[in-house]
C-alpha cells in the first residue's frame, strides 16, 4: 500500500512526549527515545541507524539494545507518543471553549496548526506505509478513532444545546474525520495559498451552515 509523500519535511520545536509517565519508562530510555525522535524527524526511518541513535544520545550500542529491541521499537514509542501528545493538545483546546462551533473550530485549528510539531506522526500517515512498516498503521487508526469519539462528542451537545441539528452524529463526526485527514495533505502543498484561520472559518461555516441556498 503506498501513501502520499509528504512535502512538510521539517525540522524545529515540537511537544515531545507529554505522557512519559504513563509508559513508566526510566531516565536512560526516555533520553535515548527524544534523540531518537530528533534523527527521525530529520532524516526519517530508513536513513537513521541504531549506530546514529547511539551517537545522538552519547550512549553505547550495547545500552540501546539493553532498552530496546532495535530502532523500529524506539521509532514505534515515539509515534505512539506523537499521537497521544497530539490527541491531548486537541482535548485542552477543545475544553476551553464552550459552544459547539468554537470546540469545533478549536479542534481544527490544532489538528492541522501543530503539524509541525508531530513530523514523525504526519510521516506515518503521508509518506510511504513500507517505509514505516504496516503495524504502525494501527496507531493512526486508533488516532483517527478517538478523535472521531471528540468529534461525536462535540456535536451530541451542540444538538443538545439547540447550537446544531444532526439526525445522526457518529456518522457525521465519521465524515469529518476522514474529510479532515484527506484535507490536510493537500493544505500542506497550498499551505500559502490561505492561512490556517480562514480554512478552519471556511470549513466550519461549511459544516454548521452548510453551503445550500437558504429561503428568502
Amino acid at each position: 500500500m503506498t501513501c502520499k509523500t509528504s512535502v512538510r519535511i521539517l525540522v524545529g520545536t515540537f511537544s515531545v512526549f507529554t505522557s512519559r509517565r504513563r509508559l513508566k519508562i526510566t531516565d536512560k530510555q526516555f533520553h535515548i527515545e527524544r534523540s531518537a525522535q530528533l534523527l527521525f524527524t530529520q532524516f526519517g526511518l530508513r536513513k537513521v541507524t541504531t549506530d546514529d541513535i547511539a551517537k545522538e544520545a552519547r550512549v553505547s550500542k550495547a545500552t540501546i539494545y539493553k532498552h530496546f529491541k532495535n530502532k523500529t521499537e524506539i521509532f514505534d514509542r515515539v509515534i505512539h507518543e506523537e499521537a497521544d501528545s497530539l490527541l491531548s493538545s486537541i482535548r485542552e483546546a477543545v475544553n476551553a471553549e464552550e459552544k459547539a462551533a468554537e470546540k469545533l473550530r478549536a479542534h481544527l485549528l490544532i489538528r492541522l496548526g501543530r503539524a509541525s510539531e508531530f513530523v514523525n506522526f504526519y510521516r506515518v500517515t503521508q509518506e510511504s506505509c513500507g517505509d514505516y512498516l504496516p503495524h504502525l498503521a494501527q496507531v493512526r487508526a486508533d488516532f483517527l478513532r478517538e478523535e472521531q469519539k471528540a468529534v461525536a462528542g462535540i456535536l451530541y451537545r451542540g444538538v443538545q444545546s439547540g447550537e446544531l441539528q444532526i439526525e445522526d452524529t457518529d456518522k457525521a463526526a465519521y465524515v469529518m474525520v476522514l474529510a479532515l485527514a484527506s484535507f490536510e495533505y493537500q493544505w500542506s502543498l497550498d499551505e500559502g495559498r490561505f492561512t490556517l484561520p480562514v480554512l478552519a472559518d471556511t470549513m466550519l461555516n461549511m459544516i454548521v451552515n452548510g453551503i445550500g441556498r437558504k429561503p428568502q
